[in-house]
């Protein structure tokens, strides 16, 4: 291959450092006359030191055509293909060919794209001067890592990113790349903290003067490195890096108003923005401690909701906390000397819905955020219930009609709700108390009533002689209450409470 380096852009390091048994089986596949490139993210976790995690991303670039290798990968090694196109006028790398492979709690994704021109090296640093930061413009041959003098294995370096590494810099390769493609202003955010590296400051000027192009890039992109960002132990820190350089605002223009409440009432010590953050930073500490709070059996429904392919509900539930109070300053209201938020729950439960659509969340993600938001009171209430001695059966059961699929992940969202508020030690016991209340009951009791009310609406309908209309389903709640209670416990019982109930409403309908 021609050679096109200048000194200081070519290193040399022991190819054991890069090497996974998968590229074994990607050399296998390659064409005798094909290369392939393990670029990017791999490349600079090595070069770091990091641990591999539990999510492992692999960028490569071949020759040859990267859909028939990725999906003989796939085959290969029993993991999923997909590919998308990536859209823009200066995309280097349109068709992105990936692999995604599970085998908990591990989980691998390749990314293949291709790589062309008459000389390969050359080629290959016009590809990598076109990345992000220089940390992330780095390449090695796989040929060179799997070889028997794997210990000279070449790393391209065209950028420096060696050396920005060494002094802890995360360091944009070009401005131009970063408007070529602002969706970079979010890695770049997620990177210096996930990897504890500085920022340069030509980085914070371009966010500063130029953070709106981001609203131009495709939606799916955004939702996915807002998610990556989600993904991290640290993502608290992330968002409010965000959100003091105005990009979270810019995204999510609700967010803009938070910095209006400055004093949240009587159940609050911190401003509105302070309280998101701090709530999402106990959430993180509240997660990774959550056998403290829940049994073994809500523990295991953590994490096994799939979104986007790679990403789970823990990534929903920190999106939650973030947005939880997004609607306070839609809201706010002082009634009779109080500070009040009347309705922020409901109200920010649509407005998550609309960025769910607009940002393609999916139906099942969307949902799940908008009724965390919706609900992320009720353990509150509860808990006032259950201090005053006010607490009945019938409450706790609603709690569980309404909210089983989600009640772990509200329990850990009230936590550190709870912590992020300024709660002190006893208004956390008692929420703890309350969520212990509502686990055993739903233990000793709740398992031991019919969970089906005991007439369905066309019985009730029929039994009644109406048509269809909101009366039909405020009897049908009114049975299941009355079953929860003790007081129906037969087919007879519950045709003759429905009867009596009818009686008793027919005039206001």
């Amino acid at each position: 291959m021609e050679s096109l380096f200048e000194k200081g852009v070519k290193h040399t390091a022991h190819g054991l450092n890069f090497y996974m048994t998968y590229f074994d089986d990607i050399a296998k596949l390659l064409p005798r006359e094909a290369y392939c490139f393990i670029v990017g993210g791999w490349v600079r976790d090595r070069i770091l030191g990091e641990p591999v995690g539990y999510h492992i991303d692999v960028d490569l670039l071949v020759t040859c055509d990267p859909r028939e290798i990725a999906k003989n990968l796939a085959q290969r090694i029993g993991g999923s293909y997909f590919e998308f196109e990536k859209k823009g006028l200066f995309i280097k790398r349109p068709t992105i060919a990936t692999v995604v492979l599970r085998l908990p709690p591990y989980k691998y994704r390749f990314d293949f794209a291709k790589i062309e021109g008459k000389y390969i090296e050359k080629a290959l640093i016009e590809d990598l001067l076109s990345r992000d930061f220089t940390a992330n413009a780095m390449a090695v041959s796989i040929d060179d890592v799997l070889s028997i003098g794997a210990k000279q294995t070449i790393i391209y370096d065209p950028s420096h990113g060696i050396e920005d590494l060494e002094e802890g810099l995360l360091r944009p390769v070009s401005l131009k790349n970063l408007e070529e493609d602002p969706v970079r202003i979010l890695r770049g955010f997620r990177l210096a903290v996930e990897k504890k590296l500085t920022l340069t400051e030509d980085f914070y000027e371009f966010v500063k003067k130029k953070k709106n192009l981001i609203k131009r890039a495709p939606s799916e992109r955004i939702t996915l490195e807002l998610f990556k960002i989600l993904r991290t132990s640290e993502s608290y820190k992330v968002l409010r890096d965000l959100y003091d350089h105005e990009v979270l605002q810019t995204l999510f223009p609700d967010v803009e108003r938070w910095k209006e409440i400055r004093d949240q009432g009587e159940h609050h010590i911190y401003p509105l923005e302070e309280h998101v953050f701090k709530s999402l930073e106990a959430l993180e500490k509240v997660i990774k401690e959550a056998d403290l709070y829940l049994p073994i059996e809500y523990l295991k429904k953590l994490g096994t909701l799939e979104v986007l392919g790679e990403f789970s509900d823990i990534e929903l539930l920190k999106l939650s906390v973030l947005f939880h109070d997004i609607a306070k300053p839609h809201t706010f209201e002082i009634r009779n000397g109080k500070i009040t938020f009347y309705n922020h729950d409901k109200l920010g439960a649509s407005i998550v819905s609309q960025y769910g659509k607009v940002y393609k969340w999916g139906e099942d993600a969307t949902r799940f955020v908008s009724r965390m938001v919706e609900e992320h009171l009720r353990p509150f209430y509860l808990r006032e219930s259950l201090s005053k001695g006010q607490l009945t059966d019938r409450g706790r059961a609603n709690f569980w009609r309404d909210c089983e699929d989600i009640a772990p992940h509200l329990f850990l969202h009230a936590i550190a709700d709870a912590i992020g508020s300024g709660d002190d030690p006893s208004q956390i016991d008692e929420l703890l108390k309350t969520i212990n209340d509502l686990i055993n009951y739903k233990r000793e009791k709740l398992s031991k009533i019919p969970t089906k009310p005991l007439l369905n609406g066309e019985e009730i309908m029929k039994l009644l002689n109406i048509s269809p209309s909101p009366l039909v389903g405020e009897i049908k709640r009114a049975l299941e209450d009355a079953q929860i209670e003790g007081k129906v416990s037969t087919r007879e019982e519950a045709m003759e409470f429905v009867k009596q109930y009818y009686e008793a409403r027919k005039n206001i309908f």
